[in-house]
């Protein structure tokens, strides 16, 4: 390498030099492909390199030789300055004029130093030519021309003359001076910025290392709240917990105060609630919630983390209840002697309360009272015991002080670790192999309507009679084999049970009903008599014992069983013969022995879980003992159960005979209250498995019970999937006289006189004028019928056998039919999961019309359009009736949407309503009498088909029209043929049902909301109350609610336009309201420091359709009379939602008051008649020494006198108004039976002439609720009740009509005014 070096510069330039590595002799000499020698560079390359070194030689030279001369000319150019004086003068320029400082600085900086040479410049000419003393103008010098002369030649941007002037050097200074100091005065701008500018990066840097020390301060907080949280065996914390304390913090956040709504918002979104089982640890639990929190203000964030804290005291007591539940399913498991999974809810109930009677006060304080509602329904709950308290009890809140002191448990958790305890030799005898969580959860006894119940038990008695003559000849040994397997293998029937009857009230429309994928086995062997079937039970029973006594070790044998249970079977079967040779002796005997292994299994139960409940511990251990217990014991089989029931797909229907698991479970919770102490908890487990007994003859009827609804169960999932089949194109219906044809080819015709005789009894039992079709229900029906005419115990199998070999399909049609019947659904399913809106029904059915014409139609163009059935309010004479087309497609929805279709215009639309059938034109331009709503559409344009369908309710009374075209399919060949035309009556059988089921919920709210008002209303302590509708999830697996309809504390109701929903994984700190659903009763609990009363409204089944959540804020429980009114207006909501889930169903409507013929007003005033009908009965009940009481008074209360004041103002009001009862002695008179009877008959909504209610309302204007309830005066309340619900009803009255003289006054000689929609639509049935 070599060094160069240029003179003048310090740089040095290093060069490359010539040597080079060689590895080769030549140049061609290296190695190609692979060669790790270095190729030798040519010529031309070593040139070109050479040459770059030099020229870049030249140009750094060249480089540092310019920077030398730069720098040497600032040399010059500063010795030369040092050189030039300062003049002192110019510093005084300006000095004394009051400018700002930028314009002294600009003047002295731009102007002066020119201006000032040329001004002595000027002066200095004036002085050669002597023209300073004259007053003379010289003519030869004009000293302004010579100014500028002077400046233009002197221009700085072109010279720089002016800078060698001492005086000029002078004004510099004072320029720099001058602009030094404009840069630090206040009021300069940019001195100003910079400042600002200081200021806020200072301030920014304070307040980042403040949030840091915040957000270190947050995090060291929210590490010390995780160890208040029930953390894992690992030490971690489940991340959905943690979601839905956020989550729940978000929905409290709405109800602070508007200035801190907006603040109380998280930092960015939250995710979806974890379902994969995250856990974090102490870090990622800190650092997860601070990049939500770390935006909230310290006041807020406060808020946030003692809620936290309540969030983890919840936590902590979800575990502990847990535990209780577990215990109570052990306990459920050994007192289910029968096996089917059900227990006496009369018996339980009847436990409760002789514990309760038999308990000591301090034990009462912690319970509930088992004859009051919650622990009983609304509608058993005795109003005859008075309240212990009548003030309001307030509940321990947790105090604003700091969030830790609230996250420390009062107490030690319950823990769920199984106790070691060995089952009962019933309960594996009987239980074993048989229960588990979906049985219990999906079996109800009362599920079947009461008609078919009847029907199906009186198929049994004939059957059994049928089958006795048979069964003479067979051997005891066989018999007792098939019974024995048969009630073995019966609890697997009675897994469908709840499944096939949960589809009762909507069956007559699900194209696709839900199928079962196993079959009963028990229902292999065909029914025998009820004698015979008894003594199997009783055979399998003492067999069963008589296995219990000879297994060693239950446990072992309980894990073996459930391996085996095949070879069970088989052994059951065998010893149910033995068994039949048992002594009374002996089973004395077993009876004895097995009396004492369960005092003894008690007593053992009892001891584990007062040493597991007693045991100190902590989250970690509470949540580690909760998932971990021996693999195969009997305990791990119940936690199994219970941990299948909180995970239940299904709800559980109410029934007031008997409990599931579930349902066993949240009553004794609600019986034992929130906070059950331990010696409570053990003496309660304990006094109901000593004391709940059943006899044979009980266990024996249950059983049979069971077996008969297992029986009927599943004739009716055989006869559903013979309806399916045949039914391919999911119309809904089947012809009549096709399915007597079929019938009739059965035995070649020897059946014809039983299928008449079904015939007559269908006719006789109808309801309704039948018509040549048959429903999924009618069908069912006449089926029955016609096998109960036949002979022989197996004739039901036969026949339904011999039905589904007859109906036969081709491939390509169970294809189509599949396709279709999934579509039908989606339209169901769009109702129950749209939040009471049709607007997705619409777009469901109009869905499926598009798809089956694209896939089974042959590509068609269709139009659809829906109208209703409407009375005719806007041109009476134009026909009592009109239809408004209230959907259509997208094609047709200008000129369709909102229209009105009168009788007296043209369309085939009315003569479809009158036939109920529906009307096919196949060539539209041919027809003549078709409504054509498009202007636009020319006369050639009208080829195609057309076809209206009728839409009719369960009572088979059209209430609109869909109608559907293909006007804009320019295809020749566009007529509807046989497969789409049932297809379409399918379509409109199933937007019935999406439509009535959405009318339903929309009545239910209407009803519900005067319900509401009226609980606001008698109950003040009542802090808010919101309204659910029940709805199926979105992947079938579980429910969701949607949150209709919210109250606040003055009791005005606000019903939500988009409502939400609220899945079960999101809110598991309210599951309170997700437990009243599953068990459909009422739950009470607390959630977020205050107490909620969730109450279930059930259909006819039995099974919740929507919740009230009921909250009372702080208080432990209402007052007495609060209470009281509450429960009432709850029993009468329930009440109402039976009424109309009735009506719905096909019933005839209860029309009491003049104003309920009116549709719409009825249902505002539905809530009320019921109430003004249940104090009718209340006040004719009254006895007479009640009013002879009344009558007794000399001077009687004022409430008294006011309340009787009012309640003659009703009757009596000019009298009332002049005074004339004011006197006790003319009001004593009227107290007689005949008031009694003007109470009963009174209909505050008849009549003209209606007393406005602020005249009666005056007269109680000075009448508290509260002191009624606790005045002793009976009648006096009753009537007071009576009084308001009366003016609550002339208000509805009053409004109705006001509303109805506004939208139209009455034709005159119309006979059909007063005529509901109803009534309209059944005049116009088919015939």
């Amino acid at each position: 390498m070599a060094a160069v070096a240029k003179a003048g510069s310090d740089k040095r330039v290093t060069v490359a030099g010539e040597a080079r590595i060689t590895s080769g002799s030549s140049r061609g000499s290296g190695k190609r492909n692979g060669s790790g020698e270095k190729r030798v560079p040519s010529a031309v390359q070593r040139w070109k390199k050479q040459h770059e070194q030099t020229m870049m030689e030249k140009l750094v030279g060249m480089r540092n030789e310019k920077k030398e001369l730069t720098k040497l000319s600032k040399e010059q150019a500063t010795n030369i300055a040092r050189m030039i004086p300062t003049e002192l003068l110019g510093r005084d320029w300006l000095n004394m004029i009051e400018a700002t400082l930028e314009t002294r600085a600009y003047l002295v900086e731009k102007l002066m130093p020119t201006l000032i040479l040329g001004v002595e410049k000027l002066l200095n000419e004036a002085d050669k030519r002597g023209l300073a003393g004259k007053l003379e103008r010289d003519p030869n010098f004009n000293p302004i021309n010579f100014l500028a002369q002077y400046l233009m030649r002197n221009n700085p941007r072109y010279s720089n003359f002016s800078e060698a002037s001492p005086y000029v050097r002078s004004l510099r200074e004072v320029t720099e001076e001058l602009k030094r100091e404009l840069f630090n005065i206040e009021d300069n701008r940019l001195a100003r910025i910079k400042a600002e500018t200081r200021r806020r990066r200072e301030e920014r840097e304070k307040n980042e290392a403040l949030k840091q020390d915040e957000r270190r301060h947050r995090m060291k907080r929210l590490m010390e709240q995780y160890m208040h949280w029930a953390v894992g065996p690992e030490g971690r914390v489940e991340l959905h917990l943690l979601q839905n304390a956020l989550r729940s913090f978000v929905e409290l956040s709405e109800k602070f105060p508007d200035h801190l709504q907006a603040a109380a918002k998280f930092s960015q979104a939250l995710e979806p609630t974890d379902e994969s089982g995250k856990t974090l640890t102490v870090k990622e639990f800190a650092k997860y919630v601070i990049q939500y929190t770390e935006e909230l203000s310290d006041t807020l964030f406060e808020r946030f983390m003692l809620h936290m804290s309540s969030c983890a005291s919840a936590n902590r007591h979800l575990t502990a209840r847990e535990a209780r539940r577990i215990h109570l399913t052990n306990l459920f498991l050994s007192c289910d002697h029968s096996g089917i999974g059900l227990l006496d809810r009369h018996r339980i109930l009847s436990l409760f309360e002789n514990y309760w009677d038999s308990a000591k006060e301090e034990i009462k304080t912690n319970l509930r009272n088992p004859r009051k509602w919650p622990v009983v329904d609304v509608d058993e709950a005795d109003d005859s015991i008075s309240d212990d308290d009548d003030e309001p009890r307030e509940v321990q809140v947790p105090s604003l002080k700091t969030a830790e002191e609230v996250a420390k448990p009062a107490s030690p958790p319950v823990t769920t670790e199984p106790p070691a305890k060995t089952p009962s030799k019933s309960a594996l005898g009987e239980n074993r192999g048989r229960f588990s969580g979906k049985q219990a959860r999906s079996y109800n006894s009362n599920l079947l309507l009461e008609q078919e119940e009847k029907e199906e038990e009186d198929i049994s008695i004939k059957t059994d009679k049928n089958a006795e003559d048979k069964e003479d000849g067979k051997s005891e040994p066989e018999k007792s084999d098939v019974e024995a397997k048969g009630e073995d293998t019966k609890p697997e029937t009675l897994e469908k049970i709840k499944t096939d009857k949960n589809a009762e009230d909507k069956e007559d429309g699900k194209s696709e009903p839900e199928k079962s994928d196993v079959e009963a086995k028990g229902e292999d062997t065909k029914p025998e008599t009820i004698e015979k079937d008894t003594k199997a039970i009783e055979q399998t029973q003492a067999a069963e014992e008589k296995e219990g006594k000879k297994e060693e070790s239950p446990v072992a044998a309980l894990s073996e069983k459930e391996k085996t249970g095949k070879q069970e079977e088989v052994n059951t079967g065998e010893t149910g013969t033995d068994a039949m040779k048992v002594e009374d002796d002996d089973q004395m005997g077993d009876s004895g022995e097995e009396e004492k292994d369960k005092e003894g299994e008690i007593e053992a139960d009892v001891a584990l879980t007062k040493d597991l409940m007693n045991k100190p511990k902590t989250p970690a251990t509470a949540t580690h003992q909760a998932v971990s217990f021996a693999i195969g014991t009997h305990f791990e089989r119940e936690k199994t159960a219970m941990t299948n029931i909180s995970h239940a797909t299904q709800m559980s229907a109410f029934d007031e005979a008997s409990l599931n698991v579930s349902q066993f479970v949240q009553m004794t919770e609600t019986f034992l209250g929130e906070e059950p102490t331990v010696g409570s908890f053990e003496r309660l487990m304990k006094f109901i498995k000593s004391e709940y007994q059943e006899t044979e003859e009980e266990k024996m009827e249950r059983l049979m019970k069971a077996r008969k609804e297992a029986m009927s169960s599943r004739r009716k999932m055989l006869l559903d999937q013979l309806f399916d089949r045949w039914d391919n194109d999911g119309s809904g219906y089947l012809d009549q006289d096709e399915v007597e044809t079929v019938m009739l080819k059965y035995k070649d015709g020897q059946e014809a006189q039983s299928i008449d005789k079904a015939k007559a009894e269908m006719k006789k039992k109808a309801k309704h004028q039948p018509d040549s079709r048959l429903s999924r229900r009618e069908f069912r029906t006449f089926v029955t019928l016609v096998t109960d005419q036949m002979p022989g115990a197996d004739a039901f199998e036969y026949f339904v056998e011999f039905l589904s070999t007859s109906v036969e399909r081709t491939y390509a049609e169970r294809i189509r039919g599949e396709a279709r019947k999934k579509w039908l659904q989606q339209i169901i399913t769009a109702a129950d999961t749209g939040g009471a809106s049709i607007e997705p029904v619409y777009k469901a059915v109009f869905q499926a019309l598009y798809k089956d014409a694209e896939a089974h139609g042959g590509g068609k163009n269709i139009a659809a359009n829906i109208s209703m059935l409407e009375r005719n309010n806007v041109a009476r004479e134009r026909g009592d009736v009109m239809l408004r087309y209230v959907a259509a497609t997208t094609e047709d929805a200008d000129f369709v949407l909102g229209k009105i279709l009168y009788k007296d215009m043209k369309g085939i639309s009315f003569s479809a309503i009158e036939s109920g059938k529906p009307i096919h034109v196949p060539r539209v331009a041919n027809h003549g009498n078709i409504m054509f709503w498009n202007p636009y559409r020319k006369p050639d344009e009208r080829e195609g088909s057309f076809i209206v369908i009728p839409l009719k309710d369960r009572r088979k009374r059209v209430f609109g029209l869909l109608g559907i075209d293909t006007l804009n399919d320019s295809h020749t060949k566009s007529i509807f043929i046989t497969h789409e035309i049932q297809f379409f009556q399918g379509v409109a059988k199933a937007f019935s049902i999406a439509y009535h089921s959405i009318d339903l919920r929309k009545k239910l709210l209407r009803i519900t909301e005067s319900a509401v008002s009226w609980i606001h209303r008698r109950s003040p302590h009542v802090k808010e109350v919101i309204v659910y509708i029940v709805e199926p999830g979105e992947d079938g697996k579980d429910f969701v609610l949607r949150k209709m309809m919210v109250t606040d504390r003055k009791g005005s109701i606000q019903n939500i336009q988009q409502p939400p929903r609220l899945e079960r994984k999101d809110n598991l700190f309210r599951d309170y309201l997700f437990k009243a659903v599953d068990n459909s009763e009422t739950v009470s609990a607390d959630a977020y420091g205050e107490r909620h009363l969730a109450f279930p409204l059930r259909d006819d089944q039995g099974r919740a359709t929507a919740l009230l959540d009921i909250s009372i804020g702080e208080l432990k429980q209402l007052p007495g009379h609060e209470n009281r009114e509450v429960q009432r207006m709850l029993r009468l909501l329930q009440l109402a939602h039976k009424e109309i889930t009735k009506e719905m169903a096909g019933e005839d409507k209860n029309v009491v008051l003049e104003a309920e013929n009116d549709e719409e007003t009825r249902m505002d005033i539905m809530f009320d008649r019921l109430m003004l009908m249940e104090l009718r009965e209340n006040v004719t009940k009254v006895d007479t020494k009640a009013f002879a009481e009344l009558r007794s008074y000399n001077d009687p209360p004022r409430i008294v006198h006011d309340i009787l004041k009012a309640v003659t103002a009703i009757f009596s009001f000019l009298e009332t108004e002049q005074g004339l009862y004011d006197d006790w002695q003319q009001m004593k008179g009227q107290i007689n039976n005949e008031l009694l009877q003007k109470i009963a008959g009174y209909d505050p909504t008849a009549g003209q002439d209606l007393i406005p209610p602020e005249k009666i309302e005056r007269y109680l204007k000075d009448v508290p609720h509260g002191e009624v309830a606790k005045h002793s005066s009976v009648p006096a309340q009753h009537m007071y009740n009576w009084v308001f619900v009366c003016l609550s009803l002339i208000e509805h009255t009053l409004k109705m009509r006001e509303n109805n003289d506004d939208i139209l006054p009455p034709a005159k000689g119309s006979a059909d005014k007063e005529k509901t929609n109803d009534t309209i639509i059944a005049e116009h049935a088919d015939d």
